[in-house]
């Protein structure tokens, strides 16, 4: 090959000039024509004489010059050369658009996601979906498990979330992940789409597989309301015990009645009177159940092993009759002496009591008794308060008359009511002690009977309290078991509980079983009373209080009687207004 640069032939198999270093491309097709223009010049006038510069009988010399010439012009190896920049460039070009198309497919076709999903790469929540199911057909549970949790990660929120969940929960039953499928079940019907009943169903399923049968009918009946679907009621109502019945209907009854409940079925009966929870909380039902006057609701459920019915719920109103209030035989008025008053009974019922109140307050039945004999009405505006008390327990209305008796009476307790040698409220420390001479012991206390500090003197025969006046140290409290010590009205210690009652107002009521009496009552004045501390009538306290006269405080005076005597006489003084007894 002849190098077009520098004309110096080289290997014919060489590309690369070895000269001058050029490239000398590819050597040309030979042609015909090329071979026909190569070819020497015949003389056809030839004399027999040789070309100059030739030998005779031999060809003659090739010109070189111009057989390059020609090549050069015709056949070089440039004309035929390969560009392999521009493969490269092609080729690069075509794997760009292949990578495109790579792409696009993956990346926006639903196959291509499904590709992407399967390589662990992020795809669309459909690409996932379709994959777990794929997985779950073909066995691969935890896998499918997986697919369906990044599908869920991938769109938390989408139209079909119900039923997509419903994959989901598949997969965890397949893997025997029952807490986590019932988790799932109930957020579709709880938070989905409360109506969808293939949750329900598939939920209810899985219960009774475990068989947990009282979780699965409530869920029955829960779904039973929420769709309507009668199907539920039906399944249910082949499982659950019918609930128990009641042997007295509904209603308001008078007299005490009884019930009875049963269960259809021969089942137990548990039964509650409140909010108790059922069965848990309630009573085993055993016999007959006795209702007596008031409003009694029952609430009832019939138990077979694990499962409960629906519950029963009955209300009773029981009355009983209420009996009329006696009537006395002396009409209210003025009368110009005391008189005794009988109380009869107007009411069909014979069988009745009566209990009544001289002394002002409000009878009760632990009043005294009325026993047939007349009731004595002692000096002065007296009222008479009496009720009946029938055998069902009931008390009738209240019978009230006035009367006025023209007769002397004693007055009430009374602030003035004092000690012969002291006064409350007035004596100061210095003139007791100057009196009753030196305490055993003086100290300090807190009484709430004058609202803060106090001074306390001790003596052998009691104690005497002082609170901070005006004037000093003033006494409020004075208590004696010396009967010396000339208490009001000339009561002491030692006087017999008939002849103390005897030195003030008394309305002469008389004690009632216990042994209690009342003695007087009245809204301007106060009130007194005896009221037994034991078994013992003969030992109590006998106080009278007086609401008037300082205002804000009260006097109060108290026998503390013990054998039918009084063992100690206490007068004292607080600051605040007692209320009354009724």
């Amino acid at each position: 090959m002849i190098c077009k640069y520098c004309k110096t032939e080289s290997n014919p198999a060489s590309r690369i000039c070895p000269s001058c270093g050029e490239y000398m491309g590819v050597e040309g097709e030979v042609t015909l024509d090329a071979i026909m223009e190569d070819a020497p010049s015949i003389d056809l006038s030839w004399s027999g004489r040789t070309t100059r510069g030739t030998k005779a009988g031999k060809k003659p010399r090739r010109k070189r010059g111009k057989r390059r010439s020609r090549l050069s012009r015709k056949n070089t190896y440039q004309k035929g050369m390969v560009n392999w920049a521009k493969v490269a460039v092609s080729v690069t070009a075509l794997l760009v658009v292949l990578a495109a198309g790579a792409f696009v497919y993956l990346r926006l076709t639903p196959g291509g996601q499904i590709i992407m999903a399967r390589m662990g790469r992020d795809a669309s929540a459909d690409a996932y979906w379709t994959l777990g199911t794929e997985y779950l057909d073909q066995g691969y549970v935890a896998r499918a498990i997986e697919s369906y949790q990044n599908a869920l990660a991938a769109q938390p929120e989408r139209p079909d979330l119900a039923d997509k969940l419903l994959l989901l929960a598949e997969g965890y039953e397949a893997a025997s992940r029952y807490t986590d499928a019932e988790e799932v079940y109930k957020r579709i019907y709880t938070e989905v789409d409360e109506e969808h009943m293939a949750a329900y169903r598939q939920h209810i399923d899985l219960l009774l597989n475990q068989g947990q049968l009282f979780p699965a009918t409530d869920l029955m009946q829960t779904a039973f309301e929420k769709t309507g679907d009668e199907s539920f009621f039906n399944q249910r109502s082949q499982l659950v015990p019918l609930p128990p019945v009641a042997s007295l209907a509904s209603g308001r009854y008078m007299f005490s009645r009884t019930v009875e409940f049963s269960s259809p079925q021969g089942y137990d009966v548990v039964y509650a009177t409140g909010e108790e929870e059922l069965p848990e909380a309630g009573t085993l039902y055993t016999g007959p159940i006795t209702m007596e006057e008031g409003t009694h609701d029952f609430r009832a459920v019939a138990v077979s092993s694990a499962l409960i019915s629906d519950e029963m719920s009955i209300r009773y109103t029981i009355t009983l009759p209420s009996p009329l209030a006696p009537r006395a035989n002396q009409a209210s008025g003025s009368y110009e002496r005391p008189i005794r008053v009988s109380l009869r009974n107007i009411d069909e019922d014979k069988d009745v009591r009566y209990f009544y109140t001289i002394d002002g307050t409000r009878p009760t039945t632990d009043s005294p008794e009325y026993t047939g004999e007349p009731i004595l009405l002692p000096g002065g505006k007296v009222l008479l308060r009496a009720i009946a008390l029938n055998r069902y327990g009931k008390t009738s209305n209240e019978l009230n008359i006035q009367y006025d008796i023209k007769a002397p009476f004693k007055k009430y307790f009374r602030s003035d009511d004092q000690f012969k040698d002291f006064k409350l409220l007035v004596t100061t420390a210095e003139a007791f002690i100057a009196r009753m001479g030196q305490p055993e012991s003086q100290t300090e206390i807190e009484d709430e009977d004058v609202g803060g500090k106090a001074a306390k003197l001790a003596y052998p025969w009691g104690e005497a309290r002082f609170f901070t006046g005006e004037d000093g140290l003033i006494l409020y409290y004075f208590s004696t078991n010396q009967p010396s010590h000339g208490g009001p009205r000339s009561s002491a210690a030692g006087q017999s509980l008939d002849d103390l009652i005897g030195r003030f107002r008394t309305m002469g009521q008389l004690p009632n079983a216990r042994g209690d009496r009342g003695i007087y009552y009245d809204m301007a004045e106060g009130y007194a009373h005896y009221k037994v501390a034991s078994d013992d009538p003969d030992t109590g306290l006998l106080s009278y209080v007086f609401v008037g006269g300082v205002e804000n405080g009260s006097h109060i005076l108290e026998y503390d009687i013990q054998g039918g005597r009084a063992a100690r006489v206490t007068l004292r003084y607080v600051n605040r207004k007692l209320s009354l007894i009724q």
